[in-house]
């Protein structure tokens, strides 16, 4: 008699019959087939390793660039919710410049601004005004005194803005008036010089007291020249919505005394069906002198906008840099599992023929996945909390470590993960075991 042998066969529903003998032998090849491909592959897990240091190094970033868009998109919508202080709904803005050739002197300037205010509040419906420094465009800056107070040395007394005004200027812009009056008709170039100071200057220099009749004059003024307040009026985002105002005070073109303040922005409200508000208006400052410039014509909404460019700029850029990260931690995630998947086909494949379930092999490969981007996460949460702090100066009303942005960058780069990593987790459950066994 000859040997024995042990002899396998295969149906087609990869049924199999062998002795009892050869499936004791084809177990103990299977363990030392898997034992010589963990000594083989010491190369390929090195090289994994470093994948993996790279895959942690993305997720990482990603979440430090995710959590700075995140805080920056939440600024700039807390930005967009902030009351300006002023009605900035069908306002029309533009600005006009006399030229000093012909308007050097201020009975003449206060003329032209007179005739154009009429001429334009003549348009059905419209309300006009004029102001030397718009709101969120420029800022003019005076050092002042105030009556009865002990005396500064020169050159170090306060800073206050100065704004001149022409028209309903308050009403048109939708600004209340909280305490005293507002300007009057009464107001004129032979009248004591009245002015208005908003809530700001109140609190910095009358925190105690009533400052309806009060006096301030400029400080460089020779004579000094004093003015009584005679109304408070509400603050206004004049440098951005993102900054406080600072102390101001409002007088009229009518008593100023500065012959080379020759600009004004003009401020027309109207109702929104008015279509061609823009140049109708051109037309009647034009109706007065037609060699006037009308510049810089613009809705107020716009020039809020514009005054979040560089805030709108910033998230922008980071929200860009932001998902070109997690595109790569994504693509880097799904690499890695998927090189590892190929790397252990032979291995999963003698698993499952010896028994192991799909749902096993599913975890383990996902488990694989969810444990680098754990470790990334953990990481750029880390970095972010130190790196964000930086950012405090850009954010208005959001913490440098808002919990919710945290919270909410970290499980999306989790689930990101996930979904990276269920791709190949899937194709590994798709082994046939019947490939090991041939090969075995």
């Amino acid at each position: 008699m000859g040997p024995r042998v042990h002899t396998w066969s295969f149906t087609t529903d990869r049924a199999h019959i062998w002795t009892r003998s050869g499936v004791e032998r084809f177990k103990a090849r299977c363990h030392e087939a898997l034992k010589e491909g963990g000594r083989a592959s010491t190369g390929g897990v090195t090289r994994h390793r470093v994948r993996s240091v790279l895959v942690v190094s993305e997720i990482a970033l990603a979440v430090v660039l995710l959590i700075g868009a995140g805080l920056l998109i939440k600024n700039m919508w807390n930005l967009r919710t902030i009351d300006p202080g002023f009605d900035p709904q069908n306002l029309l803005t533009m600005r006009i410049e006399l030229p000093e050739s012909r308007y050097k002197e201020i009975p003449k300037q206060i003329q032209f601004r007179d005739r154009a205010l009429d001429a334009v509040t003549g348009i059905p419906g419209v309300q006009a005004a004029m102001i030397s420094e718009l709101p969120m465009t420029e800022n003019l800056m005076h050092n002042f005194v105030i009556d009865g107070r002990p005396p500064v040395p020169p050159g170090e007394e306060p800073e206050l803005e100065t704004r001149t005004v022409a028209g309903d200027y308050f009403r048109t812009m939708g600004i209340p008036v909280l305490q005293g009056r507002d300007f009057t008709v009464q107001d004129k170039a032979d009248a004591p010089p009245v002015g208005l100071v908003n809530q700001s200057f109140v609190r910095e220099y009358f925190p105690d007291e009533n400052p309806i009749g009060g006096r301030i004059a400029w400080a460089r003024g020779n004579p000094r020249r004093w003015m009584t307040i005679v109304g408070v009026v509400g603050d206004v985002k004049h440098y951005g919505l993102n900054l406080p105002e600072e102390p101001a005070f409002y007088n009229t073109y009518q008593q100023q005394d500065q012959p080379w303040k020759r600009w004004a922005y003009v401020a027309v409200r109207a109702d929104g069906g008015n279509a061609n508000l823009a140049g109708q208006v051109k037309n009647q400052i034009w109706s007065v002198d037609k060699q006037i410039p009308v510049t810089k014509l613009r809705p107020m909404t716009e020039v809020m906008s514009a005054s979040l460019a560089a805030q709108r700029f910033n998230m922008t850029l980071m929200g860009i840099f932001a998902t070109v990260a997690l595109l790569l931690a994504a693509i880097g995630i799904y690499g890695v599992i998927s090189y590892s998947v190929t790397q252990r086909t032979h291995e999963i494949g003698i698993r499952m023929a010896l028994g192991a379930e799909t749902s096993v092999v599913l975890r383990g490969v996902l488990w694989e996945g969810i444990l680098l981007a754990g470790i990334g996460v953990a990481i750029g949460l880390g970095a972010a909390f130190a790196v964000t702090r930086v950012m405090s100066s850009l954010l208005f009303g959001v913490s440098t470590t808002d919990p919710v942005i945290f919270a909410s960058i970290s499980i999306i780069l989790i689930g990101v993960a996930l979904v990276a990593t269920f791709i190949p987790a899937r194709r590994a459950t798709k082994v046939d075991p019947m490939i090991a066994l041939r090969y075995e």
